[in-house]
């Protein structure tokens, strides 16, 4: 489920959805970040959750599972917790 919404983060209108269900100065700081990147909002935020699965410890891990296991839409969620990490540290 999460390995299919990061695949899809590369479409324009999945981008889009997820960066809606954001709060707006949250989803603003994804678009600068991007922007300094010189990427695209979808490419940033996919290489953003591709690189959290790949270097994440243990702690930032288990706090993921713990938000999204509480969630009705966990794939989202972590996605939607992953960017505010990436943008707020």
């Amino acid at each position: 489920m999460l390995g299919d919404l990061i695949a899809a983060l590369e479409r324009p209108e999945v981008v889009a959805a997820v960066l809606s269900s954001l709060h707006p100065e949250l989803a603003a700081k994804v678009a600068e970040r991007a922007a300094q990147a010189s990427m695209s909002v979808g490419d940033f935020s996919a290489g953003a959750v591709r690189a959290f699965l790949d270097e994440a410890d243990d702690d930032l891990w288990f706090q993921l599972l713990t938000l999204i296991r509480k969630s009705e839409d966990p794939g989202l969620s972590a996605v939607q917790t992953i960017l505010r990490w990436v943008v707020t540290t």
